[in-house]
């Protein structure tokens, strides 16, 4: 018989209920206590070990994990708001399950699972008592190492993302205090994005509607070819022609400018639409003349 010592009566109850679940359930019977659970072998020749290994690396991921990473986010990293909590444990979450396989410094080998498997390999399991606030205190470091380096990565992404948002305010909040300079402009996607208007211009002419001060006052973020002029023009409206939405540059655009946006297939693109910068310039100059 295995005794199995929980840490409060809310893990006793995870645990139970995962192992309901179990396919070979009917191969163990369990008796509950307040914060244990004692468990016996029946009607199986290999004994609990195979039954409850696999359960026991299935609760800790399921029931666990989540805690142990919130608990080095609180103590190690001092970040106490449970919503800032959330959002860099939803950023760790998509980076386990392989949604997020492009930041470097992530260590995916061996597998959680594995790490967790190893350990429990070099205990028995068919008898005696198993703790399971000990084990993850004296056993686990290689896996709380690995939780380690998910979160440090996870709050430099979500650092990322605070810094981009603010970014992307600071740009909306200074459109809206803008007088047009066009009403209208097109960005075509087309092997980059361009402003259509000024495809023919000249480079002086460009300048003309590029704000340099917030040029100079955001020079790690500002693109000079594109958000640049639209952020300083700040149009009525943009008319967006790509194929794809998803690119990060378009929901950049998107972002800023929110419902001044339109977006259409690229193949819509008609450049005979298009009130080119020269001849709108040519314009102003006849007004003033």
């Amino acid at each position: 018989m295995l005794e199995i010592i929980f840490e409060d009566e809310y893990d006793t109850a995870a645990f139970l209920h995962l192992a309901e679940h179990l396919d070979s359930r009917h191969h163990m019977s369990i008796q509950q206590g307040k914060d244990r659970l004692l468990i016996e072998a029946k009607e199986s020749e290999e004994g609990l070990e195979p039954i409850v290994r696999p359960l026991l690396i299935h609760f800790f991921l399921e029931c666990k994990e989540n805690e142990r990473m919130r608990s080095i986010l609180e103590n190690t990293y001092l970040f106490k708001d449970p919503e800032e909590q959330h959002q860099i444990l939803s950023i760790a979450h998509s980076i386990m399950n392989g949604d997020l396989d492009d930041i470097p410094g992530i260590h995916q080998e061996p597998s959680r699972e594995a790490l967790l498997k190893k350990e429990l390999e070099t205990i028995s399991l068919q008898q005696g008592i198993f703790s399971i606030g000990s084990f993850m205190t004296f056993r686990l470091s290689e896996y709380d190492r690995r939780l380690k380096n998910y979160v440090e990565v996870s709050i430099e992404e979500y650092k990322m993302e605070q810094e981009y948002q603010n970014f992307i305010q600071s740009l909306r909040d200074y459109v809206m205090s803008r007088e047009p300079k066009l009403e209208k402009v097109h960005v075509v996607h087309q092997d980059r994005l361009v402003i259509w208007e000024f495809r023919y211009a000249s480079e002086r002419d460009q300048k003309q509607y590029i704000d340099r001060q917030f040029v100079r006052e955001h020079p790690m973020y500002i693109d000079s070819q594109l958000i640049a002029p639209l952020v300083s023009i700040a149009p009525q409206k943009i008319d967006l022609f790509t194929n794809d939405t998803g690119h990060s540059m378009v929901q950049t655009i998107q972002n800023i400018f929110q419902e001044r946006v339109e977006v259409f297939p690229a193949h819509s693109f008609q450049e005979q639409n298009v009130q080119f910068v020269h001849d709108h310039l040519e314009q102003k100059s006849e007004k003033l003349s």
